[in-house]
């Protein structure tokens, strides 16, 4: 390999009078530089928005949830004890929830009432998502309860912190006037953000404010169950299955909730990568043309090296060693493009309408492992194309070149 290397490196590196051979070289390592730095790019941006589209949903949401098929649960604090004793398991948190209208001086409009209880996990969470930070978020006035809106709630109901609102539940009690709706006012303790969805549609109360609002006594929904290590979530979802037993209980970890979205989006990711590897593949084709004009170029050479002793596996050899010098460099330099561009974009930003993407710029997530797979996936086709010029260069006739 040293003697084929020694000539694929004088054959590349040619003097001035056949100085196209190394310019189409280069040509060449460029295309194969810009597929890759492409790709790593868009790997990393769609990476980037897998990852924070989870923390999202996620962080709306529990890494696990328990729920009851025929609705509530009754007798439900000897549960959340059995559940807290799983492995894996760091909060459980109770919780209700309920249609009901929410209504304002100016505006009314539907919502999912939550109630939770003021010490839970859940309540912590929520706590964070504040746009003004207090110790208890449900804390209202001396007569009056506390809820929390989303921020596009309240903007629809142009309402702000200390504002009074009126729940209205689908309960209805008689009345010397017909039938009426349950109703309680609040006061707005707080105000939310997250995702737009939750935002606009979702509110939280005190569990026992829900309770009694809708006439449920004791009674809970659901539980939201916290684990050590997100990705450990399936498996302590079926350690709390085992451990309920057979009851009306279902269980349901992140991954099985969202499972369409997040395999619609890992389908998208591979269609991206597919497709960009094309740009790849064109490439390579440059790199085919470039080793057979060689071939053509140095017909005499070559024959002139098989008469003097070369065989038709070391000629091969020479260009083989050239696509992959070629490849090889377009690959590291395209890497590194896309690395560097990866970090400027992170660094300085690329702006989004955050009322659309839900961000305000363009998630960046390097991870090492699509740097890896993308360029072994360039030098593996870069290889592969310096298989036809390398068979037509070993399979020229020293005697019909040399003949004229």
């Amino acid at each position: 390999m040293s003697f084929s290397r020694f000539v694929a490196l004088r054959y590349l590196w040619a003097k001035r009078s056949e100085a196209f051979i190394t310019i189409i070289a280069v040509i060449s390592v460029i295309g194969v530089a810009l597929g890759v730095a492409v790709l790593t790019t868009v790997m990393s941006v769609m990476t980037g928005f897998e990852k924070e589209l989870r923390a999202r949903i996620i962080g709306e949401t529990s890494h696990i949830g328990i729920k009851s098929e025929l609705g509530r649960i009754i007798e439900w604090q000897n549960l959340q004890e059995k559940i807290e004793r799983v492995d894996g398991v760091i909060a459980v948190s109770p919780y209700s929830y309920h249609q009901a209208l929410v209504r304002s001086s100016f505006a009314s409009q539907g919502v999912l009432l939550r109630g939770l209880k003021p010490d839970s996990y859940s309540a912590a969470h929520l706590k964070k998502k504040l746009l003004r930070q207090k110790d208890n978020i449900f804390e209202g006035s001396e007569k009056l309860s506390g809820v929390v809106l989303g921020r596009a709630l309240a903007s629809r109901l142009k309402t702000r912190e200390g504002d009074i609102v009126t729940l209205l539940s689908p309960n209805v009690s008689s009345s010397p006037f017909g039938l009426v709706p349950s109703f309680k006012r609040f006061v707005v303790s707080g105000i939310y953000e997250g995702l737009s969805e939750y935002e606009s549609a979702v509110a939280f109360v005190e569990l026992k404010n829900a309770q009694n609002l809708f006439k449920e006594g004791d009674a809970i929904y659901g539980f939201d169950v916290q684990v050590e290590k997100l990705e450990d979530a399936p498996i302590v979802s079926a350690l709390i299955k085992k451990s309920l037993g057979e009851t009306d209980l279902s269980v349901e970890d992140w991954t099985e909730s969202n499972r369409a979205l997040w395999d619609a989006m890992k389908l998208e990711k591979r269609v991206y990568f597919l497709v960009l590897l094309l740009i790849v593949i064109m490439a390579s084709f440059s790199i085919i043309s470039t080793l057979v004009m060689i071939v053509l170029e140095k017909k005499k050479d070559i024959a002139v090296l098989m008469t003097l002793g070369s065989s038709p596996s070391q000629i091969s050899n020479i260009f083989k060693m050239m696509g992959i010098i070629i490849g090889g460099l377009g690959t590291v330099f395209g890497l590194l493009l896309g690395y560097g561009l990866c970090l400027g974009l992170r660094t300085y930003g690329f702006p989004l309408d955050e009322r659309i993407f839900g961000i305000s710029a363009l998630p960046i997530y390097i991870k090492p492992i699509n740097f890896l797979l993308v360029g072994l996936c360039s030098f593996l086709i870069c290889a592969l194309a310096t298989i036809y010029p390398a068979r037509r260069a070993a399979s020229l006739e020293p005697s019909l070149v040399l003949r004229g």
